[in-house]
């Protein structure tokens, strides 16, 4: 009984670690120019007025940029006293599997919704720059049998921002900044926790950054000038 109390206090305390911390990309007004619009799918969406959005239908894709939270993969320490923290390739290997997975979503989300992707910028193109900041990764490392399984309420959370211009001219026409948690529980007792491994993660992030670039796809469908 002892043991089970400790494990379950384990991983409420790790639980009480990945509370969602605001990001300062979420803080910050509409760039000059934009204003907000409602949107049900997006936390914050702000458009040009007199822009058409959904006037274009080719899109250049720049390269995505992620950016770990401060607090990530800071030491840690289990109820027997083992610290866990990843090493430095480790880390690289996470970003190079989030960034390619965001990539991939923004381009393949665009594309399902009838938008040609091209590879270089002209009139009528418009130029999307995508970027996850404050990224969370809940559990990313296998513990090794008979150790220790770390349970958690969720695959971890990112804020999510597009910003998109006219390629030829450069202008802002369109921002979205969107926090995701990806497969987020009810609460926090021990039936709604769940063991969090990389494999796990990794699909969850993949579903949130799809569903994510899809409604930023609709969104610019649905956003004409006024």
């Amino acid at each position: 009984m002892r043991l089970n109390a400790l494990l379950v206090l384990a991983a409420l305390t790790i639980v009480a670690t990945v509370l969602p911390i605001t990001s300062p990309a979420a803080d910050q007004g509409p760039p000059d120019g934009l204003v907000p619009v409602r949107s049900f799918y997006l936390d914050q969406l702000y458009v040009r007025p007199d822009s058409d959005l959904a006037g274009y239908r080719k899109v250049v894709i720049d390269p995505v940029q992620i950016a770990f939270r401060s607090d990530w993969n800071q030491s840690e320490q289990d109820y027997k006293g083992k610290t866990r923290r990843l090493l430095a390739h480790d880390v690289e290997a996470i970003a190079e599997d989030m960034t390619a997975t965001l990539q991939r979503s923004v381009e393949e989300a665009f594309k399902a919704r009838g938008f040609e992707i091209v590879a270089a910028a002209g009139p009528g193109v418009l130029r999307l720059t995508a970027s996850a900041e404050d990224l969370y990764v809940n559990a990313p490392d296998e513990t090794p049998p008979g150790q220790t399984r770390y349970l958690t309420k969720d695959a971890g959370e990112a804020t999510l921002i597009l910003q998109a211009r006219d390629s030829s001219s450069g202008q802002l026409l369109a921002r979205v900044v969107d926090h995701r948690i990806s497969r987020e529980s009810a609460g926090v007792q021990p039936r709604d926790l769940r063991r969090t491994t990389n494999v796990a993660s990794n699909f969850w992030f993949d579903e949130t950054f799809r569903r994510w670039a899809t409604d930023c796809a609709k969104a610019f469908e649905a956003a004409k000038a006024t």
